[in-house]
C-alpha cells in the first residue's frame, strides 16, 4: 500500500509540472474541489434518474 501511495505522489508531481501548478495546488484542486464537485453532481444525477425510473415503473404498472 505504501508503494502505491508513493507512485501516486510521483504521478501527481509530474502532472503538476505538466499543468504549471505546485503539487499542493494540484492536490487541492483534485481532492478538495473537483472530486467533491463530481461526487455531488453524480449523486444529484442519480437521484434525478431514480425519480424518472420510479415514474416509468408506475406508468408501466397502470
Amino acid at each position: 500500500m505504501n508503494q502505491i501511495f508513493w507512485i501516486c505522489v510521483e504521478i501527481m508531481k509530474k502532472g503538476s509540472h505538466a499543468v504549471g501548478l505546485t503539487y499542493q495546488e494540484l492536490n487541492v484542486l483534485l481532492f478538495v474541489i473537483l472530486h467533491p464537485a463530481l461526487t455531488i453532481f453524480l449523486w444529484w444525477r442519480m437521484l434525478k434518474y431514480r425519480k424518472k425510473y420510479q415514474e416509468l415503473l408506475k406508468k408501466s404498472v397502470e
